[in-house]
């Protein structure tokens, strides 16, 4: 296990200067220089991710042994950063919190980082962060006193240590507008963006020789069905009488969602199962179509089940994040079994848990799929499909900065061919599952309901429901029409 830290020493170095303390057994540095593979050799194994959605705001973080940071021309390859220097701790995970990207016109009047790491000091210090009434809806949490750390804080982000006891309510904590991405227990395996060319060229070509099928856009027309997905959404929301007021990762309701889901893919012909990765959390929920030529290739189309609610409370409904990421999901594989669709490569159907408390359910996927060597042609993660201002356009947003770019531009095109009611462009909305594979060199991208900021009211707030204003299920069918029409392109198919 990784080592986590208490906070000794900040140092700032700037113009390719450095002021080195020696006192601490390990360092961790963050810069917001791109890493760069004529980094020295020493850094480039101490990767450990990059952070945030925005090219302006993003944060690279290694932690390099005291040898490396003095070592010749290590400081010098850098341009602006920090260096933060800790002794060594056991217990918990090191998480990055930075801006979600919320428009400025939503955020509050106090939503500076000092204020919120203040806050997250005064109530993670406390016996109970949660109210009773929200206790009650939350399992496997003992609430000792273990505070969360407070390691450094920059211009864009905190960075902080959080007992292990305390991972399962980090996002109860924090103010709608920040999200956590947890770092990884062990270096990462290859500098950002760190994607094999041949897979960027496979998609890529594959842009080239886009042209429209009439056949395929028939089995989205007949396959995707807007009741099919409303019904899939209102029931994880709690909208219809499923009888849960919350997905949040470490309540009963999202326990009882990954039953759901994985009963309700299984009947529609696919196998699933559980895939648990920390203790609490309710498990990853992965479905596997086989290939038709025995290929060991796959593509992997995913959304978070989980849901994140107001300041403080763990009563989450997401039906936007993510209920209308999973229902589309669930509307995929509907079509698939109805339309009778096999694919040449491997589809696997992923619904993760654990994002809303920084990304660990699709990590442990990720990390899992490497380890295995697995071959992933394609990732794409949906999450916030169900939103945009009153009278804007029907929207189909991908990422700004973290994702394979050929990737985000197949699926643009696509668009083009298969929804063209969609207005396409870019977000700096962070931070999804897609990261995760990101990390790995997988070949991902996101889809995302709108250009631009994050404009939903209700985001991370416990009023996430699907019947108000903004909310449009023309809008989820159209980007879910993108997504199938995406994965049978790469996948290759035909009809049973």
């Amino acid at each position: 296990m990784m080592w986590i830290y208490s906070l000794l020493v900040s140092s700032l170095f700037s113009n390719n200067q450095a002021e080195l303390v020696t006192a601490s057994k390990r360092d961790i540095l963050i810069t917001s220089s791109t890493p760069l593979s004529d980094h020295p050799a020493c850094l480039q194994t101490t990767y450990y991710g990059t952070y945030g959605g925005s090219s302006h705001t993003q944060e690279h973080i290694f932690l390099p042994s005291p040898e490396c940071l003095t070592a010749q021309g290590t400081i010098s390859s850098l341009n602006t950063g920090s260096i933060i220097s800790v002794p060594p701790s056991q217990d918990g995970r090191i998480v990055w919190v930075g801006p979600a990207g919320v428009d400025p016109s939503l955020l509050p009047s106090n939503s500076d980082l000092s204020s919120t790491s203040e806050t997250i000091s005064s109530l993670s210090s406390s016996s109970n962060p949660l109210t009773q009434d929200e206790t009650q809806h939350v399992i496997g949490i003992s609430w000792e006193k273990k505070e969360i750390i407070l390691l450094h804080r920059s211009s864009n982000s905190l960075l902080l240590q959080v007992p292990s006891d305390q991972l399962g309510i980090l996002d109860t904590l924090l103010p709608a507008h920040l999200v956590p991405v947890a770092l990884p227990q062990e270096p990462l395996p290859t500098l950002w963006p760190g994607v094999g060319s041949r897979f960027a060229s496979n998609l890529a070509n594959l842009t080239k020789t886009l042209k429209f099928d009439p056949t395929l856009d028939a089995v989205l027309n007949e396959g995707i069905q807007l009741n099919a997905v409303r019904r899939n959404v209102r029931w994880l929301t709690g909208e219809a009488p499923s009888g849960w007021k919350s997905r949040h990762a470490f309540t009963q309701g999202a326990h009882e969602a990954a039953k759901w889901i994985k009963h309700k893919v299984e009947s529609l012909g696919p196998e699933c199962i559980f895939f648990p990765f920390l203790p609490g959390f309710s498990p990853d929920v992965i479905c596997h179509y086989p290939s038709l030529s025995n290929s060991t290739e796959m593509v992997i189309l995913s959304a978070h089940y989980d849901s994140r609610g107001s300041f403080g409370l763990t009563t989450a409904p997401g039906g936007n994040d993510d209920g209308s990421g999973s229902g589309q999901l669930l509307g995929i594989v509907e079509a698939i079994s109805s339309q009778g669709l096999q694919f040449e490569k491997q589809l696997v159907v992923a619904f993760f848990s654990g994002e809303e408390q920084g990304l660990y359910g699709s990590h442990h996927f990720a990390k899992h799929l490497y380890e295995q060597n697995a071959t992933v042609l394609l990732h794409i993660q949906a999450d916030m499909l169900g939103y945009h201002v009153p009278g804007e356009p029907l929207q189909l947003a991908l990422p700004e900065c973290i994702g394979l770019p050929e990737a985000a531009h197949l699926v643009g095109n696509v668009s083009h061919l298969y929804s063209p009611e969609l207005v396409v462009g870019t977000t700096a909305a962070c931070c999804s599952d897609h990261q995760s594979f990101v990390a790995y060199g997988f070949p991902a991208t996101q889809v995302y309901e709108r250009n631009g900021p994050i404009a939903d009211p209700k985001y991370h707030n416990s009023g996430d429901i699907s019947q108000r204003e903004g909310y449009d299920f023309e809008q989820i069918v159209a980007i879910a029409r993108v997504v199938l029409a995406t994965a049978m392109t790469v996948a290759g198919w035909k009809i049973k």
